[in-house]
């Protein structure tokens, strides 16, 4: 074998070696197939560009020693180069094709003009501020993963953040440290949505809103109250209130735009059923199950300091609609309110526990602000795994002659 033929299958293997290093670490199909540590599907990420760059360098080589010298073999150059191909894609290319973040570019409408696209009963993730009020479908955030407006929520600097695989939505004020973020979707890692900050390049995991790099102690975005509920309840406590759409494109607009977004569309809806449907999670990267729910309860988290508490609306409902308790050292109220099928969860300033509770956070002690750290309707079986040490469903708190809440939990307030 000659030296440029060295050279052209050299070039070639390179190719396909990295190919198959961005396919395995970047595409989350891959995870069906192999297990990635976490610390390598982020260290691939950090340096995508370089092997993007290499592997181009690589194939260029392996094209013009094929072309110049007539080294190598024409059919199984075309054959391996679109092998190396499809793995850089599915890695490098796609990723940021099929999930275009809305940071500050989404489009929010009209309660009228939403419901020419959504039924009744559709349930909305939905934020609040200033008097403002936006609703996100999952089928439209679904592909986007994140959504904001140009200015924030009414002047308040807040971003949706979702992930399908979850089932979950967390807004996040887009800060860590006082500096800005901007957030777009990397992928998924253990069912749960990872983003990155454009301004770094550091991954941030969903449940977490931390970068990556700055380790498990570094700063975290400061999280914003978001809460479910159906869009005609939406209507009913925001009749101003907006609703997220992220509609298809059409082929006038965009042929190859059109029949791409409907392709991925199509799969992301696919793995979203999957998920809700069967007992496994999807991809199946979560080695243990805790039993205590069914792996798919749809729980209410709720993270104050470093003590996490997890509420089904069953519980709640079973006891009257309302769970005072104290969760972090902080007293709060857990509370359905059924006529606007949500549950919320609210600090408690006060000595006594709740005896009535509104949707807006009126109760019988005052106006009552909602818990930020509150993520409503989670899968439990992704939950469990990224937050092993949650207790499920505590109980309220009873009231005593001498003692407005006798049993306070270790470390409760005083």
């Amino acid at each position: 074998m000659t030296a440029v033929e060295l050279l052209h299958w050299g070039a070639l293997g390179v190719a396909l070696v990295i190919s198959w290093w961005m396919f395995r670490d970047l595409a989350d199909i891959s995870q069906w197939l192999v297990t990635v540590k976490r610390e390598k599907v982020f260290s691939t990420f950090r340096k995508r560009h370089r092997l993007a760059a290499i592997w181009a360098a690589a194939s260029l080589t392996a094209l013009a020693t094929l072309a110049l010298a007539s080294a190598g073999n024409a059919w199984v150059f075309g054959a391996l180069s679109l092998v190396a191909f499809f793995g850089l894609f599915m890695g490098y290319i796609n990723p940021p094709l099929m999930m275009r973040s809305q940071f500050r570019s989404a489009r929010y409408y009209s309660i009228q003009e939403a419901r020419t696209h959504l039924a009744s009963d559709t349930s909305l993730i939905v934020m609040d501020a200033n008097g403002c009020a936006r609703g996100h479908p999952d089928k439209h955030i679904l592909r986007p993963h994140v959504a904001g407006e140009e200015g924030g929520l009414c002047g308040t600097n807040v971003v949706m953040t979702y992930c399908g695989l979850t089932n979950l939505g967390i807004a996040y004020k887009p800060v860590i440290d006082g500096e800005a973020v901007e957030l777009a979707p990397m992928t998924q890692l253990e069912n749960n949505f990872v983003m990155w900050d454009r301004t770094t390049g550091e991954p941030i995991q969903q449940f977490w809103g931390r970068r990556i790099g700055d380790g498990p102690m570094g700063a975290a975005m400061e999280e914003w109250p978001s809460y479910r509920m159906p869009l005609w309840a939406f209507e009913k406590a925001f009749p101003e209130g907006k609703v997220f759409l992220n509609p298809l494109p059409t082929f006038s607009e965009n042929p190859l735009a059109a029949i791409y977004d409907r392709i991925v569309q199509l799969m992301f809806l696919m793995g979203i059923k999957e998920q809700k449907e069967k007992r496994l999670p999807t991809f199946p990267t979560i080695p243990e199950f805790d039993e205590r729910l069914d792996n798919k309860a749809k729980i209410y988290g709720i993270i104050i300091e470093d003590d996490v508490v997890a509420y089904t609306e069953h519980f709640i409902r079973a006891q009257g609609d309302r769970v005072n308790t104290v969760i972090g050292g902080s007293r709060v109220v857990v509370a359905y309110h059924s006529e606007f099928d949500s549950v919320g969860v609210y600090l408690n300033p006060h000595p006594q526990p709740v005896s009535s509770i509104a949707f807006d956070g009126d109760s019988d002690l005052g106006k009552l602000a909602r818990v930020p750290k509150m993520r409503a309707g989670a899968y439990w079986v992704i939950w469990q795994h990224f937050y092993p040490e949650t207790e499920v469903n505590r109980p309220p708190l009873e009231r005593s002659e001498t003692d407005p809440w006798l049993a306070v939990v270790e470390g409760g307030a005083s």
